[in-house]
């Protein structure tokens, strides 16, 4: 275990996490003015009620990345203990966060719940890729290598 590579680690992973959020932001911001096109109000500017939505995305995804950070913590931790550095992993855990982080538990069902429901599940696949992207492929204090020798039993 080098000392570089945990100085790496310890800025790679905020920077992996910040970046996450806020691609995630940005979906969810493209994703909520696609599914309402007057979400920002109606207005003589289209390009201010984009960019209105789109802030409101990163404005959304900051609150609940503030609200859920031990929870994202907690699982960062264990992925860089156990240097977990699959796609998949980071993109259950994303999907898995925004699924608590925007379902409610005895929430009534309709269409638009649903419809929110899914974009804020794509919203968090795209922060787990981005994470994945930037510092989960290289996840782990230790750097494990592949060897062909046979363990001694």
């Amino acid at each position: 275990m080098s000392l570089s590579r945990i100085i790496a680690r310890l800025f790679m992973v905020p920077i992996g996490l910040i970046l996450a959020l806020l691609a995630a932001g940005v979906f969810l911001g493209f994703a909520l003015l696609a599914m309402d096109p007057n979400f920002a109000g109606p207005g003589p500017d289209p390009v201010f009620e984009n960019v209105f939505s789109v802030f409101t995305g990163v404005f959304i995804a900051g609150i609940f990345g503030s609200i859920g950070f031990y929870p994202i913590l907690l699982g960062l931790i264990v992925a860089e203990i156990l240097s977990w550095r699959s796609l998949f992993v980071y993109l259950a855990y994303g999907l898995i966060l925004s699924l608590f982080a925007f379902h409610a538990p005895g929430e009534r069902v309709d269409e638009l719940a649903i419809a929110l429901d899914i974009r804020a599940m794509a919203a968090g696949l795209v922060g787990g890729f981005v994470y994945w992207l930037v510092a989960g492929r290289g996840a782990g204090i230790v750097k494990r290598t592949l060897t062909n020798k046979p363990r001694n039993l």
